[in-house]
């Protein structure tokens, strides 16, 4: 009896210790999972101002911009390379942020902002 007693003691000790590993690995997958997640970030469009102007995003993050203002506007990377179509209010266009960008509306050129990568 007391053999039995040892044994059940061990497997007992063995399999908690298996289920701690177990969930250990797994929250460390989960938290690396919730890293690599992108964060939305969001750009007002009000009062002929892109806010906020600069905002500062981890690679991959996606950026919307929103129309809050009573004009169209757009969203043209400075040298062009891209544009968003025109937006109307509450209209909004999003972006995978892969590299630092400063942009304008093409629309309103006095309007610009900026974005960039945190390291």
């Amino acid at each position: 009896m007391k053999a039995f007693k040892i044994f059940f003691i061990r497997k007992t000790v063995l399999v908690i210790g298996i289920t701690m590993i177990f969930l250990l690995f797994s929250s460390l997958n989960t938290t690396e999972s919730i890293l690599n997640t992108p964060t939305k970030h969001v750009v007002n469009i009000y009062q002929m101002k892109f806010v906020p102007e600069i905002i500062q995003v981890r690679k991959g993050d996606i950026i919307e911009w929103v129309n809050k203002d009573i004009v169209p506007h757009d969203v043209t990377e400075i040298n062009k390379k891209w544009t968003s179509k025109t937006l109307n209010k509450e209209d909004s266009f999003s972006k995978k942020i892969t590299t630092n960008f400063d942009y304008f509306c093409s629309i309103h050129i006095v309007m610009k902002g900026s974005v960039h990568i945190k390291e």
